[in-house]
């Protein structure tokens, strides 16, 4: 998440360390026009082979299919961020960015009819909205203004904070870059990144009492959201250093994409549930701090990893 949407102090990622860059194959899939502002992303649960994107500069969710074809296939009266697909469906949340008010709702995209974002239930643990994630068995939603963690249920549709905690939070409130931003599930933990901390923590997903057992995986590493492949791989976009960044469990560290492979601003990663090779990409074209030559047009990449 940014904060294109509020205000702050310059951005800065003088916390992040850089690895080296080792690119792998890639290809873009989709562009959008420059200024367009693209954040999360899910696979369709209706289209196989198609990508649901959050669009929060527009309002709305675009579907892009396997041809790099995209179609907004709902529009929202308030901004969009986080998205997940699952079994009960596809869940997102919208609110007003740094105000009260926001809720969580369910995508009905049938084949035939037009799809809507009816409601699920309020959140009102939540002022800004940013990952969203499923662990089995509730839905994981992070506030980057707040610094917490709020656990959903969209069956009984209630919510509550599950974590609060001083590595989630920002230290200078000031600042343009979020605290707690990305969220992911692997192997029985919850990992979840601070921008502004340049921090990837995680704690166990089955906790009773997480801020007790939460720990910290890797420092000064400036991370928006993330997800993580079988093997324990922890692939990061870093949003402003225009990079996708693989955390390997030993702790060797590499970015995989950067401004070659069109990846500009960053924003979000998912694995292919299909292709556990594929590593799916959003990217804003540098909006935050253009690189050199300006902002380039939004994008979804994919890029191939080895096995």
């Amino acid at each position: 998440m940014s904060t294109q949407f509020g205000g702050g102090q310059p951005i800065s990622a003088s916390a992040h360390d850089a690895p080296p860059l080792r690119p792998v194959p890639s290809v873009v899939v989709a562009e959008w026009p420059e200024g367009t502002f693209l954040e999360n992303l899910a696979p369709s649960g209706t289209h196989p082979g198609s990508w649901l994107v959050t669009v929060p500069s527009h309002n709305r969710i675009d579907r892009v299919d396997p041809g790099g074809t995209w179609d907004t296939v709902v529009e929202l009266p308030t901004t969009v961020t986080g998205i997940t697909t699952t079994d009960l469906g596809t869940f997102f949340l919208t609110g007003v960015m740094g105000e009260p008010g926001w809720r969580l709702a369910r995508l009905d995209d049938p084949d035939a009819g037009q799809p809507t974002g009816d409601t699920v239930c309020d959140v009102p643990e939540l002022v800004l909205g940013n990952g969203l994630t499923w662990d089995g068995h509730r839905l994981l939603a992070v506030d980057s203004g707040l610094g917490h963690l709020v656990a959903i249920d969209p069956v009984q549709r209630t919510s509550s904070v599950w974590l609060a905690h001083e590595l989630l939070t920002k230290l200078d409130p000031a600042t343009a870059l979020p605290g707690a931003n990305g969220i992911a599930v692997h192997g029985g933990w919850v990992y979840v990144t601070n921008s502004e901390r340049a921090l990837l923590v995680r704690c166990p997903v089955a906790s009773n009492s997480p801020a007790d057992e939460i720990e910290v995986v890797a420092e000064r590493l400036a991370g928006d959201d993330l997800d993580i492949d079988g093997r324990g791989r922890a692939y990061v976009a870093t949003h402003v250093l225009h990079s996708v960044l693989r955390l390997d469990p030993d702790g060797h560290r590499e970015d995989i994409a950067g401004l070659d492979e069109g990846v500009a601003g960053s924003t979000s990663v998912a694995l292919d549930p299909q292709d556990p090779t594929a590593l799916y990409v959003t990217a804003t074209g540098g909006m935050l701090n253009p690189p050199e030559g300006g902002v380039q047009p939004a994008r979804l990449v994919r890029l191939t990893l080895d096995r």
